[in-house]
């Protein structure tokens, strides 16, 4: 009877298994599986015929290498967005040390730190825009100590509407890593801390050698995320610059501009190119990332 019981039980344990994964898996097989395997495919071939070629990758290669093109300069903004993804992570840490140092206001600094991931983006971007402006506030300050601003603004300039939209990445970049340093560090003993103290260890000392040390997996982490997303950095620019008049084109932006475009006519259509771009993207992005993690591991995490 035991026996009997024990054989229906693990049989109803083995079905409640399968009827939760089987979704998950399914999802996984139509969403994941199918969809790459069909991009891997196009990159092979030509839009209409499907004939197999390396059309799509000369192609890439040309717009990669060519001056002026527009692959090649979705590259270079990418890699800033990139740079200043990692340089925010870094002032978000010290930002969260600040928090976790409980200075005057902090809990009111944090929520103001946290607003635009609460405000809409569109509106954020909307004040920003009309702050830059020449007969904005901006235009203002920049009047009144003598500096002349370009009657078409930032946003309408090659040269700064890049930098321009660095700058509002900057403005609203402290929020949710921000958050996550700060579990983090409250996680830290207090005993440390204070023995820190009574050996005279000062407050960077004690940020260097006793801070980052103990939060390092969660450092190591977001790197790792981070750079998951190396080739898809990018700051707001449909709502900026939606068709990339003023050289601010990213990899994330002419991707989609190839596969949707802009107006009632939609994108190019490109599907083999655009594949044949994230397959080589690929091909650079995952041993930069192995290596970032092998670099990572070689530094031990502390136990406490």
């Amino acid at each position: 009877m035991r026996v009997r019981m024990r054989e229906k039980n693990s049989t109803g344990r083995k079905v409640f298994i399968v009827a939760m994964l089987a979704l998950p898996v399914l999802h996984w097989l139509i969403f994941w599986l199918y969809v790459n395997f069909s991009s891997f495919i196009l990159a092979f071939q030509t839009p209409r015929t499907y004939e197999w070629t390396l059309s799509n990758f000369q192609q890439f290669w040309f717009e990669l290498t060519a001056p002026g093109g527009a692959i090649g300069l979705a590259v270079i903004n990418t890699l800033k967005y990139f740079a200043l993804n990692i340089l925010l992570m870094i002032l978000n840490l010290i930002v969260a040390y600040f928090f976790y140092k409980e200075i005057a206001g902090y809990k009111v600094f944090r929520i103001i730190f946290y607003l635009p991931a609460i405000i809409s983006g569109v509106a954020m971007v909307a004040v920003y825009t009309e702050f830059i402006k020449t007969s904005g506030p901006l235009g203002t300050i920049a009047e009144t100590i003598g500096i002349t601003m370009r009657p078409e603004g930032l946003l309408n300039n090659s040269d700064t509407a890049t930098p321009t939209i660095l700058m509002y990445n900057v403005w609203t970049g402290f929020t949710t890593n921000v958050l996550l340093f700060s579990g983090a560090l409250t996680r830290i003993p207090m005993e440390l801390i204070e023995s820190a103290r009574l050996d005279g260890c000062g407050p960077v000392r004690e940020l260097v050698k006793i801070t980052i040390p103990l939060i390092w997996p969660t450092m190591s982490t977001m790197v790792i995320f981070a750079l998951t997303g190396i080739f898809g950095a990018s700051g707001p620019i449909l709502l900026f610059d939606p068709d990339a008049s003023y050289g601010t084109m990213t990899i994330s932006l002419w991707i989609f501009k190839q596969v949707y475009g802009s107006g009632a006519i939609g994108g190019t259509g490109s599907y083999g190119l655009v594949s044949a771009a994230g397959l080589c993207f690929t091909l650079v992005g995952v041993p930069l990332i192995m290596f970032a993690r092998w670099l990572m591991n070689k530094i031990p995490a502390v136990e406490y």
